[in-house]
């Protein structure tokens, strides 16, 4: 069995705190086969991703959480972003056209940004957007006090069982993985598609403790600094974002 950690966001999303790197060495170190960076209406930290992973012997799914109208949806296997602000059918059919599939993130909740149960359904009961809609996150780090209700409803619907982290800091990406028959990304559709994937949840609360480390290290990338991994042989160490980066950060924020 694979497992997979498909829900991580690198310095690329404006409330994270993780170079791409890093995240590549994190998941070689916790013994991730897959990783797909899903940052917020981004691809940029994701194919960067592609093209650094054989040096960490991880494979990267290309990927991005979109902002529907509907909610979050995490886009995977895609080619081009979709555009922020279209319902989820319309964001569904844009990522089936490019032979991408897409997975609920932290749904049913009630809270901003996720999608409620009348919104999957409808997606699910449509023709051409259900063939899309292939996964569910029943278990996310951030959101594990609000995911019983989606652990519960996901035995009713034929979408793959996914367990994420939704890491925003370096220590936190593997710490909710999805396991799966075979090792490789092309393995992880399949088992996506088939719905026999395994969430294997984070085993401990979110305490207080981790959006502590979370709001120091946001508060310190507000000096221009990241979790970054010089290499696969150096720890994480804390190194300075360049300029430039911190300008694209800031246009993305500001919505330019």
């Amino acid at each position: 069995m694979g497992t997979a950690d498909l829900h991580i966001h690198s310095i690329y999303s404006y409330d994270a705190t993780t170079t791409v790197r890093a995240i590549l060495k994190q998941a070689a170190d916790v013994g991730l086969d897959v990783i797909a960076i899903t940052d917020h209406d981004e691809m940029r930290g994701s194919l960067e991703a592609q093209e650094l992973a054989p040096k960490y012997g991880v494979e990267v799914i290309p990927g991005a959480e979109v902002s529907t109208k509907d909610g979050h949806l995490v886009a995977l296997f895609i080619k081009t972003l979709p555009p922020a602000g279209l319902s989820l059918i319309d964001t569904l059919l844009y990522i089936g056209k490019q032979g991408g599939i897409a997975i609920a993130p932290h749904p049913f909740n009630n809270l901003p940004n996720s999608l409620s149960m009348e919104a999957v359904l409808g997606a699910l009961t449509n023709p051409r957007a259900k063939g899309t809609l292939k996964g569910i996150e029943t278990h996310n780090m951030g959101t594990q006090n609000f995911d019983k209700v989606a652990q519960k409803l996901s035995i009713y619907l034929p979408l793959a069982k996914i367990a994420s982290s939704d890491a925003h800091i370096y220590w936190a990406v593997g710490a909710g993985r999805t396991e799966f028959p075979g090792k490789t990304v092309q393995e992880l559709r399949i088992a996506l598609e088939k719905n026999t994937t395994v969430p294997i949840p984070y085993e401990e609360e979110f305490s207080a403790r981790a959006v502590l480390s979370w709001v120091r290290r946001m508060a310190m990338r507000r000096f221009g600094y990241a979790s970054d991994a010089r290499s696969a042989s150096t720890p994480i160490v804390t190194q300075p974002m360049t300029s430039s980066m911190i300008q694209r950060i800031k246009r993305k924020k500001d919505g330019q």
